[in-house]
């Protein structure tokens, strides 16, 4: 960067006062600090007063103000502008009011009378929280006096100032009579706002007017005159002369109703520092809103009430001056809107709106920060604006969220709301202040024209000579501030302009000059005259950006965020012309979060912006912001709005309002009465808070390193007065006291330019080489500091970090830390990219920001009712230097507390309020807490750079958990600080846990027992119940309109396209709203790692109306399950729900334990609880007996012999008789039935003759027969089956030709290993035919529109009946191909893509809720599950669990009978409405049934969920056992495996069970891993649900305790003096400290002695034993190898052999070959043994397989092929 002074910026002089002297403060710095808010009073605000609480009325107009304010402590307290203080009331008296003479009464004024500065209250230090509790009454007043009326004068004339005046700029006097006119005489306006850019004559819009609440009012263009001149405020108090707080309303004589505010010290700093000394206090106050006395909610219909607190005296004296607000005036300013929204007469459960609450450090001390770093918080200058809205959004709110309060809106503040008005005083200090703009001007001039007399007294004019040539014509002259205006009389003026003369600096030739003296009285008497200089480049004309009250250059703020930015240079010196690190932008919604925008970039990353940035001047800068949310006011868009009359400008901004969308009357839009972000938008649609505070701008430096320097002398002070960095004179601040800022030594402000001192020696550059002392280990002037000297010696300070815990919840000491998943998804810089693969997601920075700079979200501290809360802050400041404090900088989200104590071991002296809206269900005691929050003092961890402060919450744990007055979920802030930099904010969210029950509320009488009568929220839930049910009747029990939770362990059964709904609804009572419910088992995965709810289905929060309004609370809360499972989805789910009270995110919880399988339940603990269902979604058939039908005539119309027509349908016979299927006719008036076609079900006796005489009876077997009225039959072969589904088609074609389908298209055999054939029958023939086509049903009824048509499906009457069930039947109207039937046989239809479909009829139509008992839905079945025994102990409250027994609200499981179909409608899914019904009692027999039941049918997918065995051996022939869903008893049935080389094996299905069927494993070539798939249709397996089976070799498994497989008689194959016998082995013991025997040869010697010869493993290696008798012998040997096992490298498995003659022994391992030791054994006989179980020898304990032995000794080729399988 290029380096050089920035000129005209400021003066060295005030860098340096700034930088160097920060002990010198005077008493000019007074206001710091200030902030309000307001929120609507209940009940519990008593004391506002009975009178008000015992009216409605008057309690909807009433507010509770909160104010906390800042200012300087060592003021001199009670010598001016009415101030007063008093220490705390002590008992059994009220303290007394004191001051110096402020004139808070006339006797008191020290301008009438004495002064007494004995008085003055500077509050000095004398013991840490001394003050807390003082009192400071802010009165108010104008200058010295109260707002009042006085005279009348001489001339008798009042002066009338009790009212505030309205514009900034109206000074309230009135102008001088004159020519004799007496006093009120109407004079025109002539005051100027100079806002409106007017200059010259008066112009339009420009003047003050004057108001028609002032004292003789006649127009807002005139004002009364008065006699006298007196330059007092006449009609109105000004801004500049008045302070107090005002409420914004009026009394019945019209004036403005204020009060004085009494602020309670809270906090005391004694550190006479730039961003210490300072005195902090709170006071709270009610108004009750109204105009001329009648109550008013707000001014007018688009006004809401403007309050306000104002004042002046901000930084004043050059040491402390404000850069940009120089000793101006302040105005906290507020709107007060007392709508409810949602309000209803007479309904007492309205919600009130809250005004936004807000809260900052009283001085934030911001590093400069160029374009090529990252601040601690960011880019550039950057922080953040603390603050909330305590209203609960009900559209963001998500029971466990905790980011659904209303969305507040930064801004920075107007002119107006920053205070307007400067004193502009010229000179600087030189009195009186110049308000307004004609004083300034003329006050600069005298400047001019006497600051211009060079030392002799020799005048240098100070004026400009006209030449014609230079803006005014020859012959005029002009001094400073004269205006040259042309006469249009002088020709010689024609081509001149109107023109003022300003002056300039360089016609002042001799630079700075003494323009006045500032004379004080000094000691013994003395006046003491000090020069004011009249720097003329300081003094520039009147510009509204400057000479108004104005925030400080390039400061940006994000209206969504409250991050504010501040382009303040790289530091005091030198211009910044470096390219942008990263994105410099403004104002994101975060609502655009996924688009990845900046909706107002200023600058992107890698530009270089021109022209070059100056450096902002150090010091101290105010800022003001307005923040803003959601008024709920809906005036805003339902009454018009007249810009004409109401106005276009807003009266706060000076900007255009938003006006009503064009098109719309005149009228808002609720949409944009909604955009609080809007910042032009009407007053009316938000409601806003001030926050005003100071920033201190400084530049980094660079600190020496406490090897090289000592801190001996005195270096440049820091924010720490004594000049030595790391002092411990506060109990709250510890230090290292280690360090110095380089550059040590002492400086004297004013000789520093004459010094000559570099930049460097100076250190005002990052980085700068460090200019040692006499004690250090260089001298800046004999060595060159080279950059690896520089790097060693200076080391730039680091803003302290917060340590955090090692896992977020894990209380280790360190500080609480954000879980991951509450970061949230947005940070103060840039969205951070959800797709993995954009270009975003590789940059491991956020913006060039480190992610864990990035405000990362709310730690959570789970805590316990009736319980201390106890956690430490624990920070580190990573440089040497280290000067710590741990700082609250406030709460938000439902609670307001302005100061945690500091105090050692905290006690209950100090109260503290909450929000009252958490009082009273849980038996809260009142709005007051007298249980604080403390910070204990800091505490250093040993000699390290960490320090700690434990924060605690007092608690009475006395108190029953209900009664704990606490609120239960607040927020509090806090910040590292090392006295130099601010780190970054960490919030900590408390949760204060109840051990209350949390009960699921269902139909348990014990339930009501509970809560019924004294818990609103329970009486919500049943109040539209019937008692008799809640209490165990069994009428209408299977209802739900309580939205009951169902019964753990219920089953629900739908069928696809129909929807379950049910309703899980919680209560607690716990007064820790709100309770989650979420999914926790059984659902589908999300992306994000949690459990959703099954594809399709929605599990969404309802909202309880519980009468009070709060029904975001949410205790009890409610969820819906809803899910229409589609064609595809039958199979069973088991989902679990949990409940639960900690706030935690569904994310965060944990859901690794269930109690699904657990009976008896155990009590579940309180914060927790779940309930699980199964949900089967199954196809539906319809089962009838003995006469009963389904009638399906509505679609025989269109089946004619135009296109033919085709019938089908699955059917399941039962009976042993002839059984009719289906029958078409009609019927003629007056006459019988007239059969057209009929389908019947004819069992045919098999048998065997020879010669005429059964020989053998075959059984029965059964075929199909077709018939018409004509008697023509046409019938299968007998070969078929009852009890199994068949599938029957017949068509008949244009042309009569006939044909008749059964189970298929072909005939098709499987191979006979398979046992496995089924028969398909395809009969063919013709119809009668008359003039060439075919008569069809449909063309009979066509032709005689007489007839009556039916289609009876089943039964035809009593006697041709049908027993068994129908499923799927489908009607065309064209003839369907071989190819058609075929490939639709085992396919549930779509009717879209079905041509001519005319009817299709699934008969998925029952429920219970065609019962009279059912369902509210009536599209499912819910049945419950009985525990083991149904006694009484299941029906506790403790346990949760319900009352399965004759008060269950629902039957114990389905069954055959429970849904009729009789009467009942039969849905036709083609779309053509052609719907059946089941017969009616008229038409039915009346001992028939017929009943929806949930059955499988061939085209139903089953559900496969579980197999037995899951291993099978690869040779296959071992049966598996299929267990699940939706089997059905289909010929079809089968089950598929997959093959490695990627065929299919396709085995049939034995069908035991709709829920278990078995089939017989396939052989496999290989190793493998199948598939196992099954099918009800024997085509199209169903993918959707595979089982995988392991078809794998078998192992002998010897475990660890011992085991044992004896070949009996081995010596009789093999012998020990010539054998081989090898294994494969997987030893899995690494123990070495016995032998574990793998393979032996144990026996008898040929002389009875006992023989062992044995192959043994030691943990590492294979060990050969012999044993003859007792004798033990040494080991004939071991492997060579160290085999791997099974926890070391490699497989595992090894191949042993070990091989033997009367000469050699040989052991081989995986091939290698070890040579023995010959074995001297000979037996007789032996038996060959794996692994062992004897007494004394080690069990071995791993795997054995391919165990074989040789009666020869083999050599290692042999071997090596033997274990390859060779």
């Amino acid at each position: 960067m290029e380096m050089r002074v920035a000129a005209g910026r400021w003066t060295p002089l005030l860098l340096l006062a700034t930088l160097l002297l920060a002990s010198n403060l005077v008493s000019g710095s007074h206001f710091r600090y200030g902030t309000m808010s307001w929120r609507p009073i209940d009940a519990t605000d008593t004391e506002v007063g009975q009178t008000i609480l015992a009216d409605p009325i008057l309690v909807r107009h009433t507010v509770a103000f909160e104010f906390k304010a800042a200012y300087r402590r060592d003021y001199e307290w009670g010598k001016f502008f009415r101030e007063q203080y008093r220490p705390p009331n002590v008992a059994g008296g009220t303290q007394v009011w004191k001051d110096g003479g402020s004139c808070y009464t006339e006797d008191s004024c020290s301008v009438l009378g004495i002064s007494n500065p004995s008085n003055y209250m500077l509050f000095p230090f004398i013991a840490q929280g001394f003050y807390v509790g003082w009192e400071i009454k802010l009165a108010v007043g104008r200058s010295y006096f109260e707002l009042n009326v006085t005279g009348p004068n001489a001339n008798d004339e009042l002066s009338d100032t009790r009212r505030p005046c309205v514009s900034p700029f109206d000074t309230g006097d009135k102008p001088l009579c004159r020519g004799g006119v007496p006093s009120g005489t109407q004079y025109p306006t002539t005051q100027i706002d100079p806002t409106t850019n007017c200059v010259g004559s008066i112009c339009a819009g420009s003047l003050v007017p004057y108001e028609i609440t002032y004292p003789d009012f006649v127009s807002a263009l005139t004002v009364p005159c008065e006699q006298v001149d007196d330059a007092e405020p006449d009609y109105c108090s000004p801004w500049s002369q008045t302070y107090g707080f005002f409420f914004g309303d009026s009394d019945t004589t019209g004036i403005p109703l204020s009060t004085d505010v009494v602020l309670e010290i809270t906090e005391m700093n004694y550190e006479v520092t730039n961003v210490g000394n300072y005195l902090l206090g709170t006071a709270s106050f009610y108004h009750t809103y109204q105009e001329a006395g009648v109550p008013k909610k707000k001014k007018d219909d688009f006004t809401p009430w403007t309050a306000y607190f104002t004042g002046g005296n901000r930084l004043t004296y050059s040491t402390d001056r404000l850069i940009n607000n120089h000793q101006g005036r302040f105005r906290l300013e507020l709107t007060v809107n007392l709508n409810y929204p949602g309000e209803v007469i007479g309904k007492q459960g309205y919600v009130p709106n809250n005004s936004p609450v807000m809260t900052a450090l009283p001085v934030l001390p911001v590093p400069y920060t160029g374009r090529s770093e990252i601040s601690a918080n960011g880019v550039l200058a950057t922080f953040q604006v603390s603050g909330f809205d305590p209203d609960i959004d009900p559209e963001a709110y998500k029971g466990n969220k905790l980011e659904s309060n209303e969305a507040v809106y930064y801004f920075l503040g107007s002119q107006r709301k920053m205070g307007m008005l400067l004193a502009n005083q010229v000179p600087d200090l030189k009195f009186p202040s110049r308000w307004f703009r004609a004083e300034y001007e003329e006050a600069r001039r005298d400047c001019y024209l006497s600051s211009c007399i060079p030392v002799g007294g020799v005048a240098d004019p100070f004026i400009l000579v006209g030449t014609g040539a230079n803006l005014i014509p020859a012959g005029v002259n002009l001094t400073v501030g004269q205006t040259f205006t042309p006469d249009p009389l002088n020709a010689a003026h024609n081509a001149f302009a109107t023109f003022k003369y300003e002056g300039t600096c360089s016609e002042c030739a001799g630079g700075n000059r003494t323009c006045t003296q500032l004379r004080e009285e000094g000691p013994s008497g003395i006046t003491i005259e000090t020069p004011l200089n009249f720097t003329c480049e300081l003094y520039e004309p009147w510009d509204n950006n400057v000479n108004l009250a104005h925030q400080p250059e390039r400061l940006y703020l994000d209206r969504y965020s409250g991050v504010v930015q501040w382009e303040t240079g790289i530091n005091p010196r030198d211009v910044d012309n470096a390219t942008y690190v990263t994105d410099f932008w403004n104002h994101r919604d975060p609502g655009d979060e996924t688009k990845v925008t900046y909706a107002k970039r200023l600058a992107a990353k890698g530009t270089q912006p021109s022209p070059e940035q100056e450096p902002l001047q150090p010091g101290f800068y105010n800022v003001v912001f307005d923040v803003r949310s959601y008024s709920h006011d809906p005036d805003c868009h339902l009454k018009v709005y007249d810009a004409a009359t109401l106005g276009s400008i807003s009266p706060h901004t000076g900007k255009a309002f938003t006006l009503p969308a064009p098109g719309n009357g005149g009228l808002y839009t609720e949409a944009q009465c909604k955009a609080v972000d809007d910042e032009n938008m009407i007053d009316i649609a938000y409601v806003s808070v001030p926050l005003d505070f100071l920033l201190f701008l400084y530049p980094p430096a660079s600190w020496c390193s406490k090897s090289k320097c000592r801190n001996t002398q005195a270096g440049i002070t820091t924010f720490r007065d004594e000049g030595f960095y790391g002092t411990q004179n506060d109990v709250n601040v510890l230090s290292t006291g280690s360090c110095t800022i380089c550059g040590g030594g002492e400086w004297n402000l004013y000789d520093v330019s004459a010094a000559g001192l570099t930049d460097k020696q100076l250190n005002l550059t990052d980085y700068t080489v460090c200019l040692q002392d006499d004690d250090c280990k260089y001298d800046f002037d004999t060595v060159a500091i080279t950059p690896a000297i520089e790097a060693d010696i200076c080391k730039r300070n680091t803003p302290p970090k917060w340590v955090d815990q090692a896992s977020a919840g894990n209380d280790d000491g360190n500080t609480p830390t954000p879980r991951l998943a509450d970061r949230p998804t947005w940070s103060t810089l840039r969205v951070v990219p959800s797709d993995p693969t954009s270009a975003l997601a590789s940059d491991p920075f956020i913006d060039g920001v480190p992610i864990e700079n990035v405000y990362p979200g709310l730690a959570l501290f789970l805590g316990q009712r009736s319980s201390e809360v106890r956690f430490n802050l624990t920070a580190v400041d990573e440089d040497d230097c280290v000067e710590m404090q741990i700082l609250p900088i406030g709460l938000f989200r439902g609670y307001t507390m302005y100061n945690l104590d500091t105090d050692g071991v905290p006690t209950a002296s100090q109260a503290c309020s909450y929000a009252s809206s958490f009082a009273g269900n849980d038996g809260n005691i009142g709005s007051t807490c007298p249980y604080n929050m403390k910070l204990e003092f800091i505490k250093r961890i040993g000699t390290t750079n960490q320090f700690y402060r434990t924060f605690v919450w007092s608690a009475n744990n006395t108190l029953p958990q209900v009664q704990d007055p606490r609120p239960p979920n607040v927020v509090v802030c806090f910040i590292p600080f090392d006295n130099y930099q601010v780190g970054i904010r960490r919030c900590v969210n408390i949760i204060l846990l109840s051990e209350r029950f949390l009960y699921w509320i269902d139909a348990r009488a014990k339930l009501t027992d509970v809560f019924s009568g004294t818990n609103d929220a329970f009486n919500t839930i049943v109040e539209d119940c019937n008692a008799t049910r809640i209490a165990g009747s069994n009428e209408n029990r299977y209802q739900n309109p309580c939205h009951y939770t169902p019964a753990d362990l219920t089953t629900f059964y739908v069928s696809p396209n129909h929807t379950l709904e049910f309703y899980m609804t919680a209560l607690q009572d716990s007064g820790n709203p709100p309770i989650g419910i979420y999914i926790s088992e059984g659902g589908t995965m999300r992306a994000n790692g949690t459990v959703g709810p099954p594809e399709g289905a929605t599990f969404e929060y309802l909202e309880y109306d519980d009468k009070s309004g709060k029904t975001h609370l949410r205790d009890p809360a409610k969820r819906r399950f809803t899910w229409t499972p589609k064609e595809g989805q039958q199979c069973k789910y088991v989902l679990c729900f949990i409940g639960n009270n900690t706030r935690e995110l569904e994310e965060s919880i944990e859901f690794t334990s269930t109690f699904f399988w657990t009976r008896p339940f155990v009590p579940i603990p309180a914060l927790l609880d779940e309930r699980c269902y199964t949900i089967v979604v199954a196809d539906q058939q319809l089962d009838m007996q003995a006469g009963s039908f389904v009638d399906a005539a509505a679609a025989l119309p269109s089946l004619t012999s135009d296109c033919g027509m085709t019938f089908s349908m699955w059917f399941y016979p039962e009976g042993t008789t002839t059984m009719s299927l289906a029958t078409f006719g009609y019927t003629k008036p007056g006459e019988t039935d007239n059969i057209v076609y009929m389908l019947e079900w004819d069992p045919v006796t098999a048998v065997v003759f020879h010669d005429g005489i059964t020989v053998q009876d075959l059984g029965q077997y059964y075929r199909l027969k077709f018939s018409t009225g004509q008697s023509y039959i046409i019938q299968t072969d007998a070969e078929f089956c009852v009890n199994e589904w068949h599938f029957l088609t017949f068509t008949i074609a244009p042309n009569g030709n006939f044909v008749l389908y059964l189970d298929g298209v072909e005939t098709t055999h499987y191979s006979d290993d398979d046992r496995d054939f089924h028969v398909v029958a395809v009969e063919t023939g013709s119809m009668p035919v008359v003039d060439g086509k075919v008569e069809i049903i449909g063309d009979i009824l066509n032709n005689n529109p007489g007839y009556t048509g039916f289609l009876r499906i089943g039964s035809f009457d009593a006697v041709q009946t049908f027993n068994g069930m129908i499923g799927d039947v489908r009607i065309y109207s064209r003839v369907l191909t071989a190819e058609e039937i075929g490939a639709k046989q085992f396919v549930p239809l779509t009717a879209t893509s079905e041509v001519g479909l005319e009817a299709y009829y699934k008969f998925n139509d029952g429920s219970q809720a065609d019962n009279t008992l059912g369902n509210s839905v009536g599209q499912f079945n819910k049945y419950r599950a009985l525990p083991p025994d149904t006694a009484d102990s299941f029906c506790n409250l403790a346990g949760d669990t319900y009352c399965n027994n004759v008060a269950a609200d629902s039957p114990a499981g389905p069954s055959e009978t429970e849904m009729k179909a009789k009467g009942q409608l039969v849905t036709d899914l083609s779309g053509n409405g052609n719907h059946a019904a089941g017969c009616g009692p008229d038409a039915c027999s009346t001992t028939s049934t017929m009943y929806f039941v949930f059955a499988p049918s061939p085209i139903t997918h089953p559900c496969p969920e579980e197999t037995l065995p899951t291993v099978v051996h690869v040779d296959g022939g071992n049966p598996i056992f299929v267990a699940g869903t939706g089997f059905a008893r289909s010929q079809w049935l089968k089950c598929s495996f997959s093959m490695s080389d990627g065929s299919i094996k396709v085995i049939k299905a034995v069908h035991n069970t709709t829920g278990n069927i078995s089939c017989v494993s396939p052989g496999s070539p290989d190793l493998t891993v199948s598939a196992l798939e099954v099918t009800n249709g024997g085509v199209n397996f169903f993918t959707n649900f595979q089982l995988p089976i392991y078809m794998m070799e078998r192992v002998v498994s010897f475990p660890e305790t011992g085991g044992k497989v004896t070949i009996k008689d081995a010596c009789d194959m093999i012998g020990t003096n010539l054998f081989s016998m090898g294994a494969w082995v997987y030893p899995l013991s690494q123990s070495s400290s016995a032998l574990e025997d793998v393979i032996s040869l144990i026996g008898m010697t040929s002389n009875d002695q006992t023989g062992l010869l044995s192959v043994r493993y030691n943990g590492a290696r294979f060990v050969v034993y012999e044993k003859i008798g007792s004798t033990v012998t040494p080991p004939l040997g071991e492997s060579s190898a160290a085999p791997a096992h099974n926890m070391g490298e490699g497989s595992g498995w090894h191949y042993v052999m070990l091989s033997g003659n009367t000469d050699r022994l040989v052991l081989y391992m995986d091939g290698e070959s070890t040579e023995l030791t010959a074995t001297s054994i000979s037996l007789s006989t032996c038996d060959l043994e794996l692994g062992t179980t004897t007494t004394g020898r080690r069990a071995f304990f791993g795997y054995v397989e391919e165990l074989s032995a040789f009666s020869g000794f083999l050599e290692a080729c042999d071997a090596y092929q033997i274990m390859w399988g060779n």
